[in-house]
C-alpha cells in the first residue's frame, strides 16, 4: 500500500492532555543559548527584501511577503524584520517571531507516550509549531546522551541545528516536543534565519486533517542515545527508530536538500540498494548523509524554478559535499536570466558566506565561486559592500598560493573598485546609530509604501535619470532606491520621505497678463511697481507651504501616539493573560497537592486497618512461597553477568523463571521452611543449575539475532 493509499488514524475524541504533558518540563517561547555564539546563521549583515507595503484597511494588518509573493526573504528562508525590511511593519514572514502556530493538542497514546494531534485542518506547507529548547554545543550533547541513559529516560528530544550545535527539549522546550516519529510523515523539519540566528521549525508536508497525529522523521532529524522499536503503524514501517545509525533511512537526505541537487528519492534508495556492501569502507563514520552518493551525482544546470531551493540550502547547508554540488550546479548555469534571479535572491550574500567556511580548504570550489562572480552583471557597488564578499575575496587573494586563483581574485577586485555606490536608504544598525559611511543618501527613513503603483523610471547609460525637468514642491528631491529599483521622494528640511510624487501644497495661481507698454523711462518706473506685490506673494505662498507641511507633522505624530496606545492596550491584555495563567497553574498546583494528601490519608488508613489484624492468627506460608522468597536473593546475581548482552529486561524474566522452577522442585523434596541462608553445597548445585539454564536460553537467544540479521535488507 502506497502513501496517498494509506488512512491515518483520526483522534477527534482523545481527550487533551496538554495541561498534564506541560507539567513534566518548562515551556520556553525561545530558544535558550549556553554560549551567545552557538546557532548563529553565519549571516554578518540582517537580509532584507525588497516587497512593497500592502495594507489591508479590513483587516487591519499587513499582507506583504505572504505565502504567494515572490519574497526573496520568504523564498530562502530567512524572516524578515520590522528595522531593516522595507515591506511595512508585521508582515506576513514574521511566523517563527510573532509565534503564529497551528492549532493542536496533546493526546495520550497508546503504546508512544504523548502526542501531537492538530485542532483544525493544517493546509500544506503550513508552519505547525517551533522547535525549542536549550542549544548546546557537541560536548554537552554527548555528555547529555550519556546522562539520560544512565537516568532510563524513555524519551529523547534532541535536534541538530548545526554541526556543533544541538538543540535539548528535554527539560525546557514547547509542545514541539511531543510531535512523534512516522515512516510516513505528514511534517517535516526546516531550518529558517531569524535575526542573527538560526532556528528549527516543523511544518505541513501535506495537508493535515483535524485530529490526525502530526509527526515527522526522526531517523533524518532527531537524535537519540539508542534504537528504539517503531510504532508508527505505517505500511512502510522501518520497524526501528532513533540512535545515530547507519541505515539506509537515516543517511536519506532531507527532502529540501535533495530538491536543491535535483535527485529524486527513488534515485537515492536505488543507489542505496546498489552499493549496499560497499558503502560501509566509504562512508565516514560520522557522516549524517550519503556523501558518496552526493560525490557520484552528475548535477544539471539551474533553472529558474531550480533557483530558490538552490539558494536556500546554501545559506543552511554545512556538509561540504552538498556545498560542493550546489556551487557546481551553479557554475554550470549560464543563463544571464537564471543569474539575474540568483543575485536577486541574496546571491553575493551567500558566496561570502560559502568563501568564509570553505574557501580555505577546497582550492577548487573558491576558483568556480570566484567565475560566478566573474559572470555576474556588475551594477553597482551596494551589493558588494553590503555581502561584504570582498573582503573574502582579499582574504582568499593575499592567503592562496593558486596563480590563477590569485588572478582572477585580483581582477575582481579592481573592478569592484571601479563601481560605485548608487543612492541608497541608510538602515539604523545594531548599536542604534544612524550615522552610514560614504553614503549621499538623506539621513532619514521613508514612509511604508502606499498601494499608488510605483513611478516609472527613466533608464539612460548609467540606469536611471533623475535630472528630467518633473516639477516638484519647494524643498520636495528625487533619488532612486537601489534596492527595488524604483524612485522616491524626500524633503530635507523636514526629514520624511514617501513613494508617491507629492502634489503641490497650494496652486502658484494664474499668470497676471500684464499689457506691453512702450519702452518710455517714465512707464517703466511704473511697471516696477508691482515687483513688491510679487515677493508678498511667495511669502504667503512658503506660509502656506509650512502651514501644510506643519500639518503634515501633526497627523504623523497623531498616527504614531494611536499605536503606542494600542501597543499599551496589548501589554495589558498580554500582562492579564500572564496573570490568568498563573492563577490556572496555582489551581492545577493545590489539586495535585489535594490528591495527594488524599492518597497519603488512604495510605494510612490501611496501614492502621493492617496492624489492627496483626493479632490474628498469622496464614501459614506454603514452602514454595517460603522457597521462592529465599531463592530471589541468590539467582538474580548468579545470572547477572549475562544483562550486557541480552539486556535488563531479559534477566529479569530468566531470574523469575529460574526461581519459580527451583522452588517448586525444592518444595516437593522436603518439608517445612527453607533455612535463611544456604550452604555452600546448595549454592554450588543452585549455580550450576543456573548456567546450565542460561546456556539453553543464550542458544535459542543468538540463534534469533542472527536470523533477524540476515533477514534485514
Amino acid at each position: 500500500m502506497s502513501d496517498r493509499e494509506y488512512t491515518p488514524a483520526l483522534f477527534n475524541d482523545a481527550p487533551s492532555k496538554t495541561a498534564e504533558a506541560t507539567s513534566s518540563f518548562e515551556e520556553i517561547n525561545e530558544c535558550q543559548y549556553i554560549s551567545k555564539n552557538l546557532g548563529d546563521s553565519g549571516q554578518k549583515e540582517t537580509m532584507t527584501c525588497d516587497c512593497p507595503e500592502e495594507w489591508d484597511e479590513e483587516a487591519a494588518r499587513n499582507l506583504a511577503c505572504g505565502e504567494d509573493s515572490n519574497c526573496i526573504n520568504r523564498l530562502t528562508s530567512v524572516e524578515c524584520n520590522n528595522r531593516t525590511c522595507a515591506c511595512g511593519k508585521d508582515c506576513q514572514n514574521q511566523r517563527f517571531q510573532k509565534r503564529q502556530y497551528a492549532p493542536v493538542k496533546v493526546i495520550q497514546t497508546e503504546k508512544k507516550g504523548y502526542g501531537l494531534v492538530a485542532e483544525h485542518d493544517i493546509p500544506e506547507h503550513l508552519f505547525v509549531y517551533e522547535y525549542t529548547g536549550e542549544v548546546i554545543d557537541e560536548a554537552a550533547f554527548r555528555q547529555r546522551m550519556i546522562d539520560y541513559d544512565r537516568r532510563l529516560l524513555r524519551h529523547f528530544y534532541f535536534m541538530m541545528l548545526t554541526k556543533d550545535a544541538f538543540i535539548d527539549a528535554t527539560e525546557k522546550g514547547s509542545l514541539a516536543r511531543f510531535c512523534n516519529h512516522s515512516c510516513s510523515p505528514n511534517a517535516y523539519v526546516d531550518k529558517w534565519v531569524v535575526g542573527d540566528k538560526l532556528r528549527m521549525g516543523i511544518f505541513a508536508k501535506r495537508t493535515i486533517a483535524t485530529g490526525e497525529e502530526i509527526t515527522f522523521d526522526y531517523n533524518v532529524d532527531r537524535y537519540g542515545a539508542q534504537l528504539q522499536p517503531c510504532y508508527c503503524e505505517s505500511p512502510n514501517c522501518l520497524g526501528w527508530m532513533g540512535g545515530k545509525t547507519q541505515t539506509d533511512a537515516a543517511l536519506l537526505l532531507p527532502d529540501g536538500i535533495s530538491e536543491a541537487l535535483g535527485v529524486t528519492r527513488q534515485q537515492e534508495k536505488a543507489w542505496l540498494k546498489q552499493n549496499k556492501l560497499t558503502r560501509a569502507n566509504q562512508q565516514s563514520p560520522d557522516a549524517v548523509v550519503n556523501e558518496e552518493f552526493v560525490r557520484s551525482l552528475t548535477v544539471a544546470p539551474l533553472v529558474d524554478s531550480d533557483v530558490t531551493k538552490a539558494m536556500s540550502a546554501l545559506m543552511k547547508v554545512e556538509e561540504h559535499s552538498i556545498v560542493a554540488k550546489l556551487i557546481e550546479r551553479l557554475f554550470i548555469t549560464d543563463d544571464p536570466k537564471t543569474n539575474a534571479l540568483i543575485v536577486k535572491l541574496h546571491g553575493y550574500k551567500t558566496l561570502s558566506k560559502v568563501l568564509k567556511e570553505h574557501g580555505a580548504t577546497d582550492d577548487d570550489l573558491t576558483f568556480k565561486v570566484l567565475l560566478v562572480l566573474k559572470r555576474w552583471p556588475s551594477m553597482t557597488r551596494n551589493k558588494i559592500e553590503l555581502s561584504q564578499i570582498e573582503a573574502e575575496v582579499n582574504t582568499i587573494y593575499k592567503e592562496l598560493k593558486h596563480p590563477e586563483t590569485k588572478e582572477l581574485a585580483a581582477g575582481l577586485i579592481e573592478e569592484w573598485s571601479k563601481l560605485e555606490m548608487a543612492y541608497r536608504i541608510p538602515k539604523n544598525n545594531e548599536n542604534g546609530n544612524n550615522e552610514v559611511k560614504r553614503s549621499m543618501s538623506p539621513l532619514f527613513g521613508r514612509n511604508p509604501r502606499s498601494e499608488l503603483p510605483a513611478q516609472p523610471i527613466a533608464a539612460d547609460e548609467s540606469g536611471v535619470n533623475l535630472n528630467d525637468d518633473e516639477e516638484l514642491p519647494e524643498g520636495w528631491q528625487k533619488a532612486l532606491d537601489t534596492n527595488t529599483n524604483t524612485v522616491y521622494y524626500y524633503h530635507t528640511g523636514l526629514g520624511i520621505s514617501k513613494w508617491e510624487k507629492p502634489t503641490m501644497a497650494i496652486p502658484k495661481g494664474p499668470k497676471v497678463s500684464t499689457p506691453k507698454a512702450p519702452k518710455a523711462p517714465s512707464k517703466q518706473k511704473k511697471n516696477e511697481r508691482p515687483r513688491p506685490q510679487k515677493r508678498q506673494d511667495e511669502k504667503d505662498l512658503t506660509r502656506l507651504q509650512e502651514q501644510r507641511l506643519q500639518q503634515m507633522k501633526e497627523e504623523q505624530f497623531k498616527e504614531v501616539r494611536e499605536k503606542e496606545k494600542l501597543l499599551q492596550e496589548l501589554i495589558i491584555q498580554s500582562q492579564k493573560d500572564v496573570e490568568e495563567k498563573k492563577r490556572l497553574a496555582e489551581k492545577l498546583k493545590q489539586e495535585r497537592i489535594e490528591k495527594h494528601k488524599e492518597r497519603k490519608r488512604k495510605r494510612e488508613a490501611a496501614a492502621a486497618h493492617s496492624k489492627s489484624k496483626s493479632s490474628n492468627p498469622v496464614e501459614q506460608v506454603s514452602p514454595e512461597v517460603a522457597w521462592t522468597k529465599t531463592l530471589a536473593k541468590y539467582i538474580p546475581n548468579m545470572i547477572k553477568k549475562h544483562e550486557a548482552e541480552i539486556g535488563h529486561e531479559n534477566i529479569k524474566g530468566c531470574a523469575r523463571e529460574l526461581v519459580k522452577i527451583i522452588a517448586a522442585k525444592e518444595a516437593r523434596k522436603q518439608d517445612g521452611k527453607p533455612p535463611r541462608e544456604l550452604d555452600n553445597a546448595k549454592l554450588a548445585k543452585l549455580k550450576a543449575f543456573s548456567n546450565s539454564f542460561m546456556e539453553k536460553f543464550l542458544d535459542k537467544y543468538r540463534s534469533k539475532r542472527v536470523k533477524h540479521n540476515g533477514g534485514e535488507q
